[in-house]
């Protein structure tokens, strides 16, 4: 007879569970009047980068397929990115390969990206498992060009049922990542508090 193991969650799985909840209920809403994808990255972005990762954490960023979000009504193409390691470049449109080459600026958090003869060179804003924001050097806007390049993670841009999420529910994403860490520790003080008023009372 076959015996399955069944694995059980630890109490430390259960209390980190209960602490991103309780995070959840005790934090702010992202409001719902901040308009376009750029001004929800204005907002968004000075609060969760503590909590990123540097180019040179290199497991969270290369060999990854990084999908392209934009907030555009008509823009239903799937735009891939991927960064190889050893600098190889890979741009999908729709299954649709190009290309290219990548390399980092010096130590500076900074990308150059070589695609068709053409070199351009990306900041990095923010970056985790997730997530990499880009800027593209250069006063953008006043262009009328894009301020940012948002990438999230393929596996991360559907719903638990496979459906495609929008820019809106992508910035909800993104912001959670301030949200679960913010108040983290406030969360397993408040738990804390209450776990030992439970106790207390059973005595």
């Amino acid at each position: 007879m076959t015996h399955v193991a069944v694995l059980q969650p630890t109490n430390m799985d259960v209390f980190s569970s209960l602490a991103r909840e309780i995070s959840r209920a005790l934090s702010p809403d992202l409001p719902n009047d901040l308009g376009n994808m750029d001004a929800h990255l204005d907002f968004i972005l000075p609060k969760v980068i503590p909590y990123g990762e540097d180019l040179r954490e290199t497991q969270f960023w290369l060999d990854k397929r990084w999908k392209e979000v934009r907030e555009e009504e008509g823009f239903h193409e799937a735009i891939l990115h991927i960064f190889s390691p050893g600098g190889e470049y890979l741009l999908s449109i729709d299954g649709n390969l190009m290309k290219g080459a990548w390399r980092q600026l010096g130590e500076e958090n900074a990308l150059i990206v070589e695609m068709s003869g053409n070199s351009e060179l990306f900041d990095l804003r923010f970056l985790n498992g997730e997530f990499m924001v880009l800027t593209k050097h250069g006063d953008q806007a006043r262009k009328g060009l894009r301020r940012f390049f948002m990438l999230v993670n393929e596996s991360r841009s559907r719903s638990r049922s496979g459906v495609e999420l929008d820019w809106r529910n992508i910035m909800e994403k993104l912001f959670n990542v301030w949200r679960e860490n913010s108040l983290s520790i406030w969360a397993w003080i408040f738990f804390l508090l209450i776990l030992g008023a439970i106790i207390y009372a059973s005595f």
